[in-house]
């Protein structure tokens, strides 16, 4: 946790503040009532670009400063402009519920062979202590063949987590590759198409 973000009171409509870089943040959690803050949407956009998963520290005007995690995003849909960001606050020494992503590694072998590479899921739901979190959760697929998958309960341990995730979910499959229509069948089509003409004429 090496990313502090500095918040400041709303002042002004929330239009005026987004046009000077600003984006609303709502603060909540551990006990407290929620509160309204801006903060410096170049900042939260470096952060959601690096890990959106993160434990940040939040300086709060005359509160001091807390641990928090992004909880909820909203973005412009076409622009994905940063709209609204809500951050819940945490106890370091509580486990919290919260999702990783998966960073797939290795090629696949039935990729290699032809196959498809299918992605079910992209984030697995785990519960933890806030100092075993991870940007992302490294799985090596490199071993799949075609038809083979990879469902939850064959993920390797990692320590400090509950997987939160039903076993039998599946994660990532590699689909056979797909049938092509012959090329010489379509070139004889044209062709009998042309014979039955003829012998339409000839009648």
């Amino acid at each position: 946790m090496n990313t502090t973000v500095r918040l400041t009171e709303r002042s002004g409509s929330t239009s005026s503040q987004r046009s000077k870089g600003f984006v609303p943040v709502v603060v909540y959690g551990a006990g407290s009532d929620s509160q309204s803050f801006t903060a410096d949407a170049k900042t939260l956009n470096e952060i959601l670009g690096k890990n959106p998963r993160a434990i940040l520290k939040v300086e709060l005007p005359d509160s001091g400063s807390k641990n928090v995690v992004i909880q909820e995003v909203q973005r412009q849909p076409l622009s994905r402009k940063l709209l609204h960001v809500d951050l819940h606050q945490i106890d370091m020494k509580a486990e919290l519920d919260t999702k990783v992503a998966f960073h797939f590694t290795g090629d696949p072998a039935g990729v290699k062979s032809g196959g498809i590479q299918q992605v079910e899921l992209y984030e697995l739901d785990i519960r933890t202590l806030p100092d075993k979190l991870t940007a992302t959760f490294e799985v090596d697929i490199s071993g799949l063949d075609v038809g083979d998958q990879l469902l939850v309960s064959d993920l390797p341990k990692h320590e400090g987590w509950e997987v939160l995730t039903p076993e039998d979910t599946l994660i990532v499959r590699i689909a056979p590759p797909v049938a092509q229509e012959p090329a010489d069948a379509e070139a004889d089509e044209p062709a009998a198409t042309e014979a039955s003409a003829e012998q339409k004429t000839e009648e």
